[in-house]
């Protein structure tokens, strides 16, 4: 807020007092004037719209009588053909005589020309084969029998029947029919691109006998019904220009059902589509298809442009005239005048009308001479103002001297005081000012004195206190930056409870390790951590114990199909005005997983020292039995039954040497022989050899393998055995059929392949004990395959995990990193 000194303030006052009558009173003139500006601006433009309406409504009518009067003369062409020999030169001389006036633009000047009326002339046999026809003066000698209407120009015209229905004498008279024209065409090959159109004029020809001798046909081109309304101008007049879509001031033509068949845009105009159905009839009829020209324009379907369009269309059924307000589609608002043609002959005969023509004109044109007496008005008022404003700067330069003089009487003696003051701001001395008399002012200078000397003395405590302060914040700053870097570095997880259990902190492990996010904060215990119920039970297990000292649990806990190892620990919180606990989670996962690899190496190795030494002992007995059971199977030939106990025994036998060459193939410490090889190549060398197995149970085979994969050291013969082990095992798993898909992608610095199977899966108990030498769940197996398929991908430096849902299936997911994988 902003403080004016005394001296300034009397003069304000004085200037306010002199100056506000004169103000208000220029204030009140000024908008007084405006009002009337306001109301002149307005009756002139209500009366020119009147005036504009008026002179519309009656362009509208006289175009549409002319039309009129036009479209009965191509009836009484039409009387005067019929009296002609069906002759070639005959109608070759109609056709040059019977022309219209067009203007035409060559070079970007206007000229007149002489243009044929009719496009086409035709003379048509009763069997509906034509005799004669003539195309833009050319004698056409493809003949067409047009009493099917797929043979016509637009494939579904049936003129010829609709012809011959009618009565002696009866003109037959058709719709405008054309080929529609998309915007795109007209944008791609230019505004110039002109639809091509007829209306056709047909009646039957009978012979003095009456019997039918054909059907004339003379066929109206539809550019003279657009000559009609291409150059009419908002005035009335006939304007040399052509019209423009985007001024909004143009004039359009509409057949009794709506369609237009005249418009500046040619994509708007009815015509037919290449397969002779109507454009605009099939399909969602709304303004996006309007915009883009997919259909042309109906007024009658066209409300949602704007509710007045089918009003003007229903009022020219009834033959009547007027003006609508309307927006056309592309936003323009004009008012848009409009008068019936009147026409009854042919399909027309049903409303009396041929359509109607409209001249539109945007409204604000017509505003223009209102506008400008509004500047006229508005410039004498800007006049009144800027002299009534130099008045008032003269008057205020007169009060301001004799308020200076006066203010200044009053306002001398304060400003010593005002002085010291300042002083006492700037430099922080404190200043003793003389004064001497009683009045006021010098009892005010005493008052300063006091309140002086004691400002001095409390701005030197709180100086002191200032510092104090100071050093206890930077101290309070380091204290909190400190904790804040150790709580977010350190890999235990930390959270903190009120006396709700309500989460008041979370450190970025505990957000990691639980999957919380920052939000967390705030939210109750139960309510953050719903997705993990097992930490929420051993957290409520020590609230509920009442527990002084630190408590801890190690739990096992799921996540996304991965199995963590966490270790809860809990510390009542102790501090003045707080009630709580402090949790801390530590994720023990890879701990536990490096111990029970360490165990499950040491494991193996023994077990490989073991195996090794059973499988030479037990080898060479089994030699010199199955040796002596092979003699002793030749010596008991006639013996079935001694020599089938044998035969079984040499299996048992076969099968105990499988197992011992198993055991040394655990055993073996062979190193791979490794070299650069594509991963991709060796998948599909293994799945060959499994590809009719598969076939024979029913089970589909697919493979997703990322093209291009890096080459990577490997043993190609010792891979193959892992993946065959790994495919066995899940043949095996779905002795039904199934789906076994194998995918091989580049992830994370290596190649990850996949294992999928919808077999019946391993259950939660076995699935931690698969990898283990000689544990089997198969009735027949080792239990070595999936230890040896751990053993090779061990040896070229990757990994493998498995994941099972009993019922549903099993995935075997293998990694072999690009670098250090042949170690």
């Amino acid at each position: 807020m902003r403080f004016y000194s005394l001296h300034k303030k009397v003069l304000i006052a004085f200037l306010a007092l002199s100056l506000f009558p004169l103000g208000v009173l220029g204030f009140y003139a000024a908008r007084n004037l405006s009002s009337v500006e306001q109301y002149l601006r307005k009756s002139a433009s209500s009366a020119l719209e009147a005036q504009a309406t008026r002179s519309l409504v009656l362009s509208a009518q006289t175009v549409a009588d002319t039309v009129s009067i036009f479209l009965r003369s191509i009836e009484n062409d039409l009387n005067s053909f019929v009296l002609l020999e069906a002759e070639e030169a005959e109608y070759m001389d109609f056709y040059n005589r019977h022309r219209g006036t067009m203007r035409i633009w060559e070079n970007g000047s206007e000229k007149l020309s002489d243009v044929p009326l009719y496009s086409e002339l035709a003379f048509i046999d009763p069997d509906g084969t034509e005799r004669i026809r003539i195309v833009d003066g050319v004698p056409v000698d493809e003949l067409r029998n047009v009493s099917v209407p797929a043979n016509t120009t637009y494939k579904t015209e049936d003129y010829f029947r609709r012809t011959l229905e009618l009565p002696d004498g009866m003109v037959y008279v058709s719709r405008v029919s054309g080929w529609f024209i998309h915007r795109n065409e007209v944008e791609e090959k230019g505004h110039d691109t002109q639809y091509k159109g007829v209306v056709r004029f047909a009646r039957a020809v009978y012979n003095s006998d009456g019997s039918l001798r054909g059907v004339a046909v003379i066929s109206l081109d539809h550019l003279h019904l657009m000559e009609f309304t291409r150059h009419i101008s908002p005035d009335g007049k006939d304007s040399s220009k052509k019209a423009s879509y985007e001024s909004a001031d143009y004039s359009f033509m509409f057949d009794d059902e709506g369609w237009i068949i005249t418009h500046p845009k040619q994509w708007d105009i009815r015509g037919y589509n290449k397969d002779g159905t109507l454009t605009g009839t099939r399909g969602e009829y709304n303004a996006r298809r309007l915009q883009e020209g997919d259909i042309p324009f109906n007024l009658f379907k066209t409300g949602f442009i704007h509710p007045n369009y089918p009003v003007a269309a229903s009022d020219v059924l009834r033959k009547g005239n007027g003006v609508v307000d309307v927006t056309n589609v592309g936003g323009s608002r004009k008012i848009m005048a409009y008068a019936p043609i009147r026409f009854s002959s042919g399909v027309y005969a049903k409303h009396g009308v041929f359509g109607g023509v409209t001249i539109g004109a945007e409204i604000s044109r017509f505003h223009m001479p209102a506008v400008k007496i509004s500047d006229v008005i508005r410039g004498e008022l800007d006049k009144f103002i800027s002299s009534m404003a130099i008045f008032v700067s003269l008057m205020a330069v007169a009060v301001l001297a004799v308020a200076y003089r006066l203010s200044w009487s009053i306002t001398n003696p304060i400003g010593r005081l005002n002085l010291a003051i300042k002083s006492v701001t700037r430099d922080g001395a404190v200043p003793n000012v003389d004064v001497s008399g009683g009045d006021e002012v010098a009892q005010l200078t005493r008052s300063f004195n006091d309140m002086a000397r004691e400002l001095e003395h409390r701005r030197v405590s709180l100086m002191e206190s200032m510092q104090k302060l100071e050093a206890s914040r930077e101290a309070v700053i380091r204290e909190q930056n400190f904790k804040t870097t150790v709580f977010e570095n350190i890999e235990t997880g930390i959270l903190t409870l009120d006396k709700d259990n309500r989460i008041t902190f979370i450190n970025k492990p505990a957000m990691n390790i639980l999957r919380l996010a920052k939000a967390a904060e705030g939210e109750l215990l139960d309510e953050a951590l719903a997705h993990k119920q097992e930490v929420i039970e051993v957290i409520k297990e020590f609230q509920s114990e009442g527990r002084t000292k630190r408590w801890s649990r190690y739990i096992d806990s799921e996540e996304g199909g991965r199995n963590m190892h966490l270790r809860i620990a809990g510390l009542p919180m102790v501090m003045e005005h707080a009630d709580g606990n402090i949790i801390t989670v530590e994720d023990l996962t890879e701990r536990v997983g490096l111990r029970k690899q360490m165990a499950r190496m040491d494991r193996f190795a023994s077990m490989g020292r073991l195996s090794a030494g059973l499988a030479h002992e037990i080898r060479n007995p089994l030699t010199g039995i199955s040796l002596m059971l092979d003699d002793l199977h030749d010596r008991l030939l006639k013996n079935d039954a001694d020599r089938q106990l044998i035969q079984r025994s040499l299996k048992e036998i076969e099968r105990l040497e499988g197992l011992v060459d198993g055991l040394l193939n655990f055993a073996s410490v062979v190193p791979p022989k490794l070299r650069m090889a594509n991963i991709a190549d060796v998948l599909s060398d293994t799945l060959f050899f499994v590809k009719k197995q598969c076939e024979r149970q029913k089970i589909v085979l697919e493979t997703d393998f990322e093209p291009d994969l890096p080459m990577i050291s490997l043993d190609p013969d010792k891979i193959k055995q892992a993946l065959l082990n790994l495919l066995t095992n899940a043949l095996d798993a779905m002795k039904n059929g199934g789906k076994l898909r194998i995918s091989a992608k580049n992830a994370n610095g290596g190649i990850e392949l996949i294992f999928s199977d919808t077999g019946v899966g391993i259950s939660p108990a076995d699935l931690p004990n698969i990898f283990e030498p000689f544990y089997t769940t198969k009735a027949e197996g080792t239990g070595l395959g999936l230890a040896i398929t751990h053993n090779i991908v061990s040896e070229h430096g990757g990994k493998i995990e498995a994941e099972s849902r009993q019922g549903t299936g099993s995935r075997f997911i293998l990694f072999f990193p690009f670098e250090g994988n042949g170690r």
